[in-house]
C-alpha cells in the first residue's frame, strides 16, 4: 500500500468524525443492494478497509457471517464499540493491511470493498485484485467502489468544511487521479490522498490477468456544485463511481 495512506487516514478519522456514527439507513440501503447481488444467507462475507464497520455490520443485519478487515486502530475501536451495540452482528474484526492479512483458506461467497479502491498504482491494484481472486470461492462475486475519472475532473478546486478541518478536491489529467486535500486551519497540518479513478473501459484492461471479469457495473451518486448537493442516483456518465460487480473467470 502507498506510503501516505496510513497517515492520511488516521488523520481524516481523527479528524473529520465521519466514521464515528452508528448504522443508518444509507449503509442498510447499500447492504440491501449487495444482498441483491450475493444472494440468500448463509454466506460469507469480506470487507475490506471496513472503515467504521458500520457497512459491515449493515450486511450482518441481512445474515451474512462478515469478516471487516482495516488496518487503523482508532477505526478498529470504533467497530468493536459499535459491535457491543449491535451484539447480534456475526461480524469477526480484523486489524490488518489487507495486502498482508492472511485469512480462511475456503475463501468467501462476496469481497466487498466500499470507498477506496485506485489508492496505489496500477501495479498495486491488480495485485489487490489477483488476492481478491484468491479469496473468492468459485461461484462467489466482488462488489468494489471504482471512482470516474469524469466526475473527479470536474470537482476540482471545490471545498468545504469537514468536522474540524477543511478539504479540497483536485485532479491529476495526466496520470488519472483524484486528489483529496485535508488541512487544519489552526495549525497548517495537512495531509493528502491520490486515487487512480477508472472508466469500466479502463477497468477491464486492467483486470486482464487477474482472473476476473467485469460482469456489470452499478452507477452511484453525482455531487451538483452548483447547488452544493448531493445526487444519490446519476447516469454513469455524470456519476461519482460505480461499483463494479467481478467474477471469477470461467
Amino acid at each position: 500500500m502507498s506510503s501516505w495512506a496510513r497517515k492520511f487516514y488516521a488523520k481524516q478519522a481523527e479528524w473529520s468524525g465521519i466514521y464515528w456514527g452508528d448504522v443508518e439507513e444509507r449503509h442498510r440501503r447499500k447492504a440491501e443492494w449487495a444482498y441483491s447481488v450475493i444472494g440468500v444467507p448463509p454466506k460469507r462475507v469480506l470487507e475490506l478497509g471496513a472503515g467504521g464497520g458500520q457497512n459491515a455490520i449493515a450486511l450482518a443485519e441481512k445474515g451474512y457471517e462478515v469478516f471487516a478487515v482495516e488496518r487503523e486502530p482508532l477505526l478498529v475501536k470504533h467497530i468493536r464499540r459499535l459491535l457491543r451495540q449491535h451484539s447480534g452482528a456475526r461480524v469477526k474484526v480484523i486489524e490488518a493491511d489487507f495486502y498482508q492479512v492472511a485469512l480462511p483458506e475456503d475463501g468467501f461467497n462476496a469481497v466487498c470493498y466500499w470507498d477506496g479502491f485506485g489508492i496505489g498504482t496500477d501495479e498495486e491494484q491488480r495485485k489487490l485484485l489477483w488476492r481478491i481472486w484468491s479469496w473468492l470461492r468459485p461461484d462467489g462475486v466482488a462488489l468494489i467502489d471504482v471512482y470516474t475519472p469524469w466526475h473527479a475532473a470536474k470537482s476540482s478546486g471545490h471545498g468545504w468544511q469537514v468536522g474540524r478541518a477543511r478539504r479540497e478536491y483536485g485532479f491529476d489529467g495526466e496520470n488519472c487521479r483524484w486528489i483529496d486535500r485535508w488541512w487544519l486551519e489552526e495549525t497548517g497540518e495537512s495531509v493528502e490522498q491520490s486515487l487512480r479513478c477508472y472508466s469500466p473501459a479502463d477497468l477491464r484492461l486492467l483486470l486482464e490477468g487477474t482472473g476476473l471479469v467485469l460482469e456489470r457495473v452499478e452507477a452511484g451518486g453525482m455531487m451538483d456544485y452548483k447547488t452544493g448537493r448531493f445526487v444519490e442516483t446519476a447516469p454513469l456518465e455524470q456519476a461519482m463511481w460505480y461499483v463494479a460487480v467481478l467474477r471469477k473467470r470461467m
